[in-house]
């Protein structure tokens, strides 16, 4: 029973590390373009 338990625990931790680290990638992804942007509209 325990087992079990620890090894959903650590599925629900796996998916909310990826979760987090998607959201992070994909917002680090688009603050470069949307300065550049800002950029090129500015000059």
């Amino acid at each position: 029973m325990k087992n079990k338990k620890r090894n959903r625990d650590g599925f629900f931790k796996d998916t909310l590390f990826e979760f987090i680290f998607e959201v992070v990638w994909n917002i680090l992804m688009f603050i470069p373009r949307m300065i550049i942007r800002l950029i090129g509209n500015i000059w």
